[in-house]
């Protein structure tokens, strides 16, 4: 250090000085901040290597010792070398001078000639050497006494030893998942965190009566393994045989039995070059389940009979369903008790002939096994694990097979529908509904009152002369079933429409006048047609309601209210172009058609509302009565053709007028082509192109809920063909 010299003036010494410590201190200062940033970021890839080594390694316990030993001794060398090595040196005046010269070059030599006057101070004159300390206290004074050194590279180190931290901890937070789970296990020894690679093995240690067999399940925590393989040895001295796993329920499970063990067996799991501990199953000569036995007792709306099964173990039935097992135990036994799902205990009693019995309510999805009483007294595991499985009641399926389309018929016919159903555990109710120009439905049971039988067909013939029925009335109909459950809802059928037409001489008349040909009328139902499928799409919303989502019933509402109010836009357009022609005076024909048409759009909005509502079930009548509306128009209109066909005589104006009128009716009924609206002609394509875009989402609804029910009938049958009976 400056010794002190008595000669000099003790204010520019003591300024000397101060310069000196500061510049001592901003040295070490800044060797630290570097030392450490340079050590962190050595540590970081130490680190980094080290999690990456215990995920190759799947974190065996002897990798995490080993590179955890290595990191320790690795940081702690960096540390040394890095912050503790130059933090150390000795640092002389001399030494820090020239440093300080160098980083302050207005210093200008003063201070270094300053402390090397200090130095050898007896060969100077004291007025020299008082003139050259003032002069370095001075220039020590304008760098604010080494203070001012360095101050823009220790902001860069500290600013670098804040980035390395702050990597680090970012990394260590949302890094690689190997990161994430391997720093905690090197760098806090101390803390019991588990590995987060692992092959969890049950039962584990265990113990066994001879001749059981041992379920082994395996579940791989952490990783995937295309092959897991179970080594196990019997007794003592065997010899270690492996057995490939098979796969589980679920991702990463899987398992294997070993039947039949007469000798205690040890046994472990590997999988992707990582090995379970060792386990031990321990066989004692302890009572076993040899033979169980099953009685079903089905919930009574079933009336099934008691069904035995013998040779059994896992159980599969209804929700409800009481099952009594029977255990013929290896050896007698004082008593046992029947295990399900790990919590509920059902004892056992003496059944006679050397067996025990015990009765499970199937309420859920779970297990069971066996325990028997050992000599002392002791439940043991007599059995392995069982599953018991819940079957769901399906309902019914419900088919129209005769005639199982919709029909055109005259108001004197008698037309015979027959209806099926079909039921895993039998048909409780078979009914077909029907209901006449949209009025109140009428229930007719077919099923006779028989006993439930799983397939149970009925017909019922419509009497149509008695239903006082005109050219344009429709019969609504589909079949209906129950099944035997209390609170069960009822399945349906597709809906089918029988419609009245005029008789066969109308037809003929227009035939032979050059009218569509081929028996069918000019027009067709092009608005009768359309207004169908919108009584199906709602029908067949209301019987698929339940197995739908809140979200998808609102889009087929929606669709459904959109086809409906296109539909009744075109009906009122036609009805004010027929209204400005004068057609009420025209013709009585026509008269009819302005009539029926009104009254179709009166209802045709009646069920708009209802299904703005979301109210399906009260859209269905409307709807029916505007497609009865509807279908009298066409019918009045096809009179129209009969007449236009015959060459009625006259042919005078007004039969001009009614041909008219006619071409008008068959246009505006062609997808709303009005050739004689010119003007509008790009309106009316647009329009034309919104109608044909609102009928396709309808047919695409139509299209996704039989594809449903075809679904849920495929299901119904799968279910009965595995669970039935």
């Amino acid at each position: 250090m400056m010794p002190h010299d008595a000669a000099a003036p003790t204010a520019p010494l003591d300024a000397v000085r101060r310069s000196l410590r500061n510049g001592r201190t901003r040295w070490r200062l800044r060797a630290a901040v570097v030392g450490l940033a340079t050590a962190a970021g050595v540590g970081l890839l130490l680190i980094l290597s080290a999690t990456y080594g215990l995920d190759a390694l799947r974190f065996a316990p002897a990798a995490i010792v080993w590179l955890r030993l290595a990191v320790y001794i690795l940081l702690l060398g960096a540390m040394a070398w890095f912050v503790a090595r130059p933090l150390v040196r000795r640092l002389s005046d001399e030494r820090v001078a020239l440093y300080l010269e160098e980083r302050e070059p207005t210093l200008d030599g003063h201070l270094v000639s300053a402390v090397a006057c200090a130095r050898s101070a007896a060969g100077l004159s004291p007025a020299l050497a008082e003139r050259l300390v003032s002069r370095a206290a001075g220039r020590c004074a304008e760098v604010e006494y080494g203070r001012r050194v360095e101050r823009d590279a220790l902001r860069r180190a500290w600013g670098g030893l804040a980035g390395v931290g702050a990597f680090g901890a970012l990394l260590f937070l949302a890094g690689p998942g190997f990161v994430r789970d391997g720093a905690p296990l090197l760098l806090t020894p101390w803390s019991d965190r588990p590995v987060p690679y692992a092959i969890e093995v049950a039962p584990g240690n265990v113990v066994l009566p001879k001749r059981a067999d041992l379920p082994v399940r395996a579940r791989l925590r952490g990783f995937d393994a295309e092959r897991v393989e179970l080594a196990a040895r019997r007794g003592q001295d065997g010899t270690w045989r492996r057995w490939p796993m098979i796969a589980g329920d679920s991702i990463g499970r899987f398992e294997i039995v070993l039947f039949d063990l007469q000798d205690s067996t040890e046994y472990y799991v590997e999988a992707g070059g990582l090995r379970s501990p060792v386990f031990r199953a321990t066989v004692r000569d302890m009572p076993y389940a040899r033979r169980l036995e099953h009685d079903y007792r089905y919930p009574a709306y079933t009336g099934l009979p008691v069904r035995t099964v013998q040779d059994a173990g896992d159980i599969a039935a209804l929700r409800g369903t009481r099952v009594t097992v029977r255990i013929w135990p290896t050896v007698p036994v004082p008593g046992g008790a029947i295990l399900v799902g790990e919590r509920d205990t059902i004892p056992l009693a003496a059944s006679g002939d050397s067996a025990l019995a015990g009765e499970i309510l199937v309420r859920e999805a779970t297990s069971y096994r066996i325990l028997l009483a050992g000599p002392r007294g002791e439940l043991a595991p007599g059995s392995a694990d069982y599953m018991v499985d819940v079957l769901e009641d399906l309902p019914p399926t419900v088919t129209v097979t005769r005639p199982g389309r919709d029909l055109q018929v005259t108001s004197v016919e008698e037309v015979f529908a027959d209806v099926s159903a079909e039921d895993d555990y039998g048909v409780a109710r078979l009914e077909l509904v029907y209901a006449v120009n949209g009025g109140p439905e009428q229930v007719r049971r077919l099923d006779g009152g028989a006993a439930r039988r799983k397939r149970v067909e009925g017909g019922h013939t419509f009497f149509l002369e008695e239903l006082s029925l005109v050219p344009g009335d429709v019969i609504a109909y589909y079949g209906r079933a129950r099944d035997g459950r209390p609170a069960g809802s009822a399945s349906r059928s597709d809906i089918y429409f029988l419609t009245v037409r005029p008789f066969d001489r109308s037809y003929r008349q227009a035939d032979q006048a050059g009218g569509g040909g081929g028996g069918e009328p000019a027009i067709g139902n092009a608005l009768s047609g359309p207004q169908r499928e919108i009584i199906a799409a709602t029908f067949n919303l209301i019987r698929d309601r339940a197995a739908r989502s809140d979200a998808e019933v609102r889009e087929d509402l929606a669709t459904i209210a959109l086809a409906q109010g296109r539909l009744r836009e075109q009906v009122e357009t036609l009805i004010r172009r027929m209204t400005s022609r004068g057609v009420v005076n025209i013709d009585s024909t026509f008269r009819a058609i302005l009539e029926a048409l009104p009254e179709a759009a009166r209802e045709m909005r009646a069920a708009e509302v209802e299904l703005g509502r979301r109210e399906p079930d009260a859209a269905l009548p409307p709807e029916q009565r505007a497609l009865q509306q509807l279908q009298r128009a066409e019918a009045a209109f096809r009179e129209v053709e009969v007449t236009r066909g015959g060459g009625g005589g006259g042919g005078g104006g007004d039969q001009g007028r009614i041909d008219e009128l006619a071409d008008l009716f068959e246009l505006e009924l062609d997808r709303m082509q009005n050739q004689y609206e010119t003007l509008q002609r790009g309106r009316q394509e647009s329009a034309d192109r919104s109608v044909d875009e609102t009928l396709e989402k309808l047919r695409e609804l139509a299209r996704r809920q039989q594809q449903q029910v075809e679904r849920s009938r495929a299901r119904e049958r799968g279910a009965e063909a595995g669970g039935g009976g």
